[in-house]
């Protein structure tokens, strides 16, 4: 080891001694250092965890956001549904107290809507006949009306978009759109389907519908509306294998007062058929099977 023998060295040596921290220095700047480390690790790990947290949070939500995240979707209401019909169930009328039809005159009517009733002559109900009928489906194969076609012994499925709703009907391949981003437009031309805007209320699909001719029926007896007709439709999934409708009518012209009435649909395995309305069916049909088995009133 080289030691500091001479003046110039021992000066050399004895600054360089002065300079140098001793290991009293060099032991606290360890522990400074160390320090500062502990401290900026001990900061990044709470950070690492803060934000460990708040991803556990995100990805685990609590029982009231998932409510809250399922109640922002759309109820399921997709299906093939069929009505529900038997025993003291008719599918003839929307009087909510006369299902079958046996009398179709007691709903609140004016006296427009009710002398149009009186001049139906329809096919089913208490007023049923098949001569001389002026059912429009049955006398010209005009679209039955919306309301007409729940009544009917055959399926539709409901199809969900974002923007627009489809109702597809068995029964004359009859589409309905819904539009869900939109209001009414301020002049419609009155149409054989309306013009229909929807919304959902919770885990009910809510239609409203006006714009329409009056050249339908509102159901099979001949129960009438005219061309101020706002009805709105609710549908709800009771459960996985019923589905509910209530339509509440307003048409001033027609009737007295506003009504509602409800109708069930089940949950139905069988695929659509073909089932259209064709003229020359049905005059083949009322030749070969309604005019033979029809009986004459007595005195004709």
């Amino acid at each position: 080891m080289r030691s500091c023998s001479t003046d110039l060295m021992l000066a050399r040596c004895t600054n360089w001694n002065l300079n140098r921290p001793s290991s009293q220095g060099r032991r606290t700047k360890y522990r400074e250092l160390i320090s500062t480390f502990t401290a900026g690790s001990i900061l990044a790990m709470v950070a690492m965890l803060s934000v460990s947290s708040l991803l556990h949070a995100q990805s685990v939500r609590s029982p009231d956001t998932e409510k809250a995240h399922a109640s922002a979707r759309p109820p399921d209401l997709s299906g093939l549904w069929t009505p529900k019909f038997g025993g003291d169930v008719g599918l003839e009328s929307w009087d909510p107290s006369d299902s079958q039809g046996k009398k179709p005159d007691q709903l609140p009517m004016t006296p427009w809507g009710a002398a149009k009733l009186k001049g139906a002559r329809p096919p089913f109900g208490a007023n049923e006949t098949f001569e001389n009928t002026t059912d429009p489906v049955e006398k010209f194969c005009n679209t039955p009306g919306i309301t007409r076609l729940y009544l009917n012994p055959w399926q539709f499925t409901i199809l969900q978009t974002s923007k627009v709703v489809y109702i597809l009907f068995e029964y004359t391949r009859i589409w309905r759109s819904i539009a869900m981003d939109r209001d009414h437009p301020k002049d419609l031309d009155t149409t054989w389907l309306g013009d229909s805007i929807g919304k959902y209320e919770g885990d009910t699909l809510v239609i409203d519908t006006v714009g329409l001719n009056d050249k339908t029926w509102l159901d099979r007896v001949g129960h009438p509306h005219s061309d101020a007709l706002h009805f709105i439709e609710r549908f709800r999934r009771v459960d996985h294998d019923t589905l509910e409708l209530d339509v509440t009518f307003d048409d001033p012209k027609a009737y007295t007062r506003t009504w509602s009435s409800e109708k069930s649909f089940h949950l139905s395995s069988s695929p659509m058929a073909e089932m259209l309305c064709s003229t020359s069916e049905m005059e083949a049909f009322r030749h070969k099977v309604i005019e033979p088995t029809t009986i004459q009133p007595l005195g004709k």
